[in-house]
C-alpha cells in the first residue's frame, strides 16, 4: 500500500510538472497496469496454499459450547420395598452446559503433506516468477511505447520543417517566375513537391498522438491525463551481455515458473497416489459439564475429563476413484514437463532471432548513419556552390530534405536497434530496462 500511494504520488508530481522519464512511466505502468494484476491475484493465491499445505501438518484445534434448557424432564421410576409406591426420579437438570476442546494432529500420511508442502512451495515460487516476468514484460510494452513517442516526436519535427523548406521553395520559385527566371511547369513542380509534405506531416501528427494514447492506456493512467515525455532516443544505450548464454537461458523467469509449475504437478500426483495408504492421527480432547436446576456452580454439580487416543483410518475400496485422480494428475505432471521442453526449445529460438534482428538493426543503423554524413556532405558542397552561383536555389532546398529525409531514417533505425537491444535482453531473462 505504501509502495501505490507512493506511485499515486509520484504520478501526481509528474503530471503537476508536466514531464516524465522512462524510469517513471515504468514505475507508474508496474503498480497500475493492468498487465500486472493476474500475475500479483495468482502469486496471492500461491500464497493461500502455502499456508493450506503447512496447516496439514500442523495440529487442529476445535472447540465446542452448548447449552441445553430441559423443557421436560426425562423420570424413572423405583419402587419403594416399605409402601410399595413408586417413586419418581428426574434424570435431568434445568440448565445442562457443556463445551470441549479437541487438537487433532497427523502422525503418519505416507508422504502426503510433505507431498503437499513442496507442490504448493514450487507453486508459490512459479508464482514469483511468474510476476518477474510479466515486470520484465511490462518494462519492455512501456519502453516500446515511451519510445515511439520519442520517434513520432523527432518525425513530426522533421516533417515540419520539411514542410517549412518546401513552402519557402515554393515562395522562391513563384517570385523567381514573375521575374522572368521560371517557367510556370517549374513553379508546379515546386508547388506539388510542397503539397506532398503536407500528408505526411499528418499522418506524423496522427501518428504521434495514437502513440501518446496507446502509451496512457498502458499506463493505467486517465485518457485526457496530459504529460510531456522527457528525453530522446539518442540519450539510451541498451548493452546485451552474452557471456553466459545458456544459463541465462535456463534461468528465465518464465523457464523458472514452468519447472517449479511442473514440480507443484509432481508432487500433486504423489500425493493422490500414496492416498491408497491409511493415515494415522493422534487426538486429544478436554470436556467439561455442568447439570443444576439452579445457576450457581460447584464441584458437586459439574465435571470434566481429558482423553487421548489415535486412529487409523484405512482406506478399502473406493471403487477406482482414487487410482482415477492419481492417473490424472500424472498427467498433468507430464503435460508440464512437456511444455517446459516446448518452451526451453522456445526460448533458444527467441534468442536467436532477437540476436539476429539486432545484428540487423545495428547494421541498418550504421548505414542510416552514414547516409546522413553523405547527406550532410552533398548540403555543404551545395551550400558551396550555391554561394558561388552554380546551384539554384531549388536545388538547394532539394538537397536540404534530403538531409531531413536521411535523419528521419536515422532516427527509425536508432529506434529499431533500441528495441531488438531490449527484446534481446529479455530473451535471455534480463531486465529489458538497463540505462
Amino acid at each position: 500500500m505504501k509502495q501505490v500511494g507512493f506511485l499515486t504520488l509520484l504520478l501526481a508530481v509528474v503530471t503537476a510538472a508536466n514531464g516524465m522519464t522512462l524510469h517513471e512511466a515504468i514505475a507508474i505502468a508496474k503498480s497500475r497496469s493492468l498487465a500486472q494484476q493476474r500475475p500479483r491475484i495468482e502469486q496471492q493465491k500461491a500464497r493461500g496454499q502455502l499456508d493450506e499445505a503447512w496447516s496439514n501438518a500442523l495440529p487442529q484445534i476445535e472447540g465446542n459450547v452448548g447449552y441445553q434448557r430441559a423443557l421436560k424432564k426425562g423420570k424413572i421410576f423405583f419402587p419403594n420395598p416399605e409402601t410399595g409406591d413408586f417413586a419418581a426420579l428426574e434424570l435431568d437438570q434445568d440448565n445442562a452446559l457443556q463445551a470441549n476442546v479437541t487438537l487433532n494432529q497427523p502422525l503418519l500420511t505416507f508422504g502426503r503433506i510433505a507431498a503437499g508442502v513442496r507442490g504448493a512451495k514450487a507453486y508459490s515460487l512459479a508464482a514469483q516468477h511468474g510476476v518477474e516476468r510479466q515486470e520484465s514484460q511490462t518494462e519492455l510494452d512501456v519502453m516500446q511505447r515511451f519510445w515511439t513517442v520519442l520517434l513520432m516526436r523527432d518525425v513530426v519535427s522533421a516533417r515540419e520543417l520539411s514542410l517549412a523548406v518546401s513552402d519557402s521553395s515554393l515562395k522562391r520559385a513563384e517570385r523567381m517566375r514573375d521575374v522572368g527566371l521560371l517557367s510556370d511547369y517549374d513553379v508546379l513542380r515546386v508547388r506539388v513537391q510542397a503539397q506532398n509534405q503536407r500528408p505526411e506531416l499528418d499522418r506524423a501528427r496522427s501518428d504521434l498522438q495514437l502513440a501518446e494514447l496507446s502509451l496512457r492506456e498502458y499506463l493505467g493512467v486517465p485518457i485526457d491525463t496530459t504529460f510531456q515525455i522527457e528525453g530522446s532516443l539518442a540519450e539510451y544505450a541498451l548493452g546485451v551481455d552474452t557471456a553466459e548464454v545458456e544459463s541465462d537461458l535456463k534461468e528465465r523467469d518464465d523457464i523458472m515458473a514452468l519447472r517449479n509449475a511442473a514440480v507443484a504437478q509432481e508432487n500433486l500426483y504423489v500425493i493422490y497416489r500414496n492416498a491408497r495408504w491409511p493415515v494415522l492421527g493422534g487426538q486429544l480432547r478436554y470436556q467439561w459439564q455442568w447439570q443444576n436446576n439452579d445457576w450457581d456452580v460447584h464441584p458437586r454439580n459439574n465435571y470434566s475429563a481429558l482423553y487421548a487416543g489415535v486412529s487409523l483410518t484405512i482406506p478399502i475400496w473406493s471403487s477406482g476413484a482414487t487410482h482415477g485422480k492419481a492417473l490424472q494428475y500424472k498427467a498433468d505432471w507430464r503435460r508440464a514437463e512437456l511444455d517446459l521442453a516446448q518452451a526451453e526449445r522456445g526460448a533458444r529460438l527467441q534468442y536467436e532471432s532477437a540476436a539476429k534482428d539486432l545484428k540487423t538493426a545495428q547494421e541498418n543503423e550504421s548505414a542510416a548513419q552514414l547516409a546522413v554524413q553523405l547527406a550532410e556532405e552533398a548540403r555543404r558542397i551545395a551550400q558551396t556552390k550555391f554561394a558561388q552561383g552554380q546551384v539554384t536555389p531549388l536545388e538547394m532546398d532539394a538537397v536540404q530534405l534530403d538531409e531531413l529525409t536521411a535523419r528521419v531514417s536515422l532516427a527509425d533505425a536508432n529506434y529499431r536497434r533500441l528495441l531488438a537491444a531490449a527484446r534481446l535482453r529479455l530473451a535471455l531473462g534480463q531486465s529489458p530496462f538497463a540505462n
